[in-house]
């Protein structure tokens, strides 16, 4: 039976999923999402926020802000229009007018940040402190907006008198809450406010999310719980007008954002990450980096793949991706002045590295004029337990002349990488045994296999899928034929 990869079945896989791989309908239930589907839904929205940069990341951020001090605005009109209503639940109805406009807007909101980043925090594809640079330039974007907005309040006659008096009244009650009740009421703003973020990617339509937002939104004030943004946007618009010192407004807005940030990331992030199993990726193949735990504790990557060039092109725009540039001490075949030079990151037991180096090697004989093909170790341990392993006998044979000969062994017997095949292998060679197992347990090979992982993902390798030409990185499918023409268009530049 001939498959159909073009007709119906296609355009029905095309329909149910977007271009990051979030499930736009249920699998079970076409308009009912699983806990696995929104988490992949949530995950797609994090990946925007991770590669946007942070300049944009960073004026969204004012967006937010100058949004959420809308909520003052009209919570404090409502509440001075209404002075009959001592509960203040008349006034709340307003409250979650900032939130409707960051939802609906796509805006970055510090309080939705719990949320979104740490899938990918949990699953090690994004590190810590990528996760802190992103919560820590949207924060200081929100608080920027927000206190231009209490700025304008405090210093112009925007606010009616009646309504001034109330927004008065928020920040001065805000500031008489003990610290310990503070905390604890902004972990459940923060619960509340991460719950929200999983049930609008739960929804499937805009009306449903407008509910959500309301309901969700209108609790906060209700329950006299407290946001850290629109806490800021009070306790500022007080301090502007000299009724409070901004030692107590920093101490308010910390002890808000911890208990905010608690609850978005305990209760709602981690327990809801436990509800998903193994279908958290499925698009996700073998070659997917997975951060060490020192990269992910430590490091300034995150695990998800760029993305290609906006028109279509199987090569970059010019500017080199490639750090750093191949030189004399890799492992190249070929001249190193070629005019044309691959450089590819691989994992000796991961298949598709196998494929893409015999297809880039076919490649080499396409092209005209002089090549230099250069391997460099990206092993994918959390995958392939045997990589890294694997990827230190090629260098254990290199300190022998036999790098390229043990290099084609490994990828010739990918099943079969264990210490007494890597061994004989290295016999088969006609090395010295002695030696190689010496040289295999030796640091120093260890730490050049540590040297190319880092290099790939400083050029933003994120699989085993990529391949460099002259510095490039090479989009297009790898086949021979094309990755010969994206080289030829490229041969007149010197390698990088």
């Amino acid at each position: 039976m001939k498959d159909d990869t073009s007709g119906p079945a296609e355009l029905q896989r095309v329909m149910d999923r977007s271009a990051l791989g979030a499930p736009a309908a249920g699998r079970a239930v076409r308009d009912i999402f699983s806990a696995d589907e929104i988490f992949q839904r949530i995950t797609a929205t994090a990946d925007e926020e991770f590669q946007r940069p942070i300049r944009l990341l960073f004026l969204s951020g004012i967006a937010a802000g100058l949004s959420i001090g809308l909520s003052l605005v009209a919570r404090a009109a409502l509440t001075g229009a209404t002075p009959m209503d001592d509960s203040g639940l008349i006034g709340n109805l307003l409250y979650p007018i900032g939130f409707l406009l960051i939802v609906t807007g796509r805006y970055q909101l510090f309080t939705e940040n719990t949320l979104t980043p740490v899938t990918l925090v949990l699953t090690r594809i994004a590190s810590i402190p990528v996760l802190l640079r992103v919560w820590g330039v949207v924060l200081a974007a929100n608080v920027i907006g927000a206190a231009l907005v209490a700025w304008v309040l405090a210093n112009t006659g925007v606010l009616e008198p009646a309504a001034a008096e109330a927004a008065r009244g928020f920040g001065e009650h805000a500031l008489s809450v003990p610290g310990g009740d503070l905390f604890w009421k902004a972990l459940f703003a923060g619960w509340v406010v991460a719950s929200m973020v999983w049930l609008t990617h739960a929804a499937r339509d805009a009306t449903a999310r407008v509910l959500i937002v309301f309901a969700l939104m209108y609790l906060i004030p209700s329950a006299d719980l407290f946001h850290c943004i629109i806490g800021a946007c009070e306790v500022l618009f007080l301090w502007f007008q000299g009724l409070t010192t901004l030692g107590d407004s920093a101490r308010f807005f910390g002890t808000v954002v911890a208990g905010n940030t608690v609850g978005g990331v305990l209760l709602v992030g981690i327990l809801n990450f436990a509800q998903t199993r193994d279908a958290r990726f499925p698009d996700r193949d073998c070659g997917q980096l997975q951060l060490t735990w020192k990269e992910w504790l430590f490091g300034l990557a995150s695990g998800r793949p760029g993305a290609p060039p906006p028109d279509g092109s199987p090569i970059g725009n010019g500017e080199p991706e490639l750090d750093p540039a191949p030189s004399p001490g890799d492992h190249g075949l070929g001249p190193v002045d070629a005019k044309v030079t691959l450089v590819q990151y691989g994992d000796y037991e991961c298949p598709t590295s196998r494929k893409i180096f015999l297809q880039a090697r076919r490649a080499a004989r396409r092209i005209e004029g002089e090549v230099r093909y250069v391997f460099r170790h990206f092993p994918l341990s959390q995958q392939h337990p045997h990589a890294q392993r694997a990827a230190c006998a090629a260098e254990a044979a290199g300190l022998q002349g036999a790098f390229w000969e043990m290099h084609d062994e490994l990828f010739g017997h990918q099943d079969r990488l264990d210490d007494e095949d890597l061994v004989s292998y290295a016999g088969a060679l006609g090395l010295d045994e002695a030696r190689f197992r010496e040289d295999l347990e030796d640091d120093a090979c260890a730490r050049r296999v540590s040297e190319d992982r880092r290099s790939g993902i400083r050029s933003g390798v994120r699989r085993s899928t990529n391949l460099f030409i002259n510095g490039q990185r090479y989009w297009g499918e790898f086949d021979p034929d094309r990755i010969a023409a994206a080289a030829w268009r490229l041969r007149r530049r010197p390698p990088e």
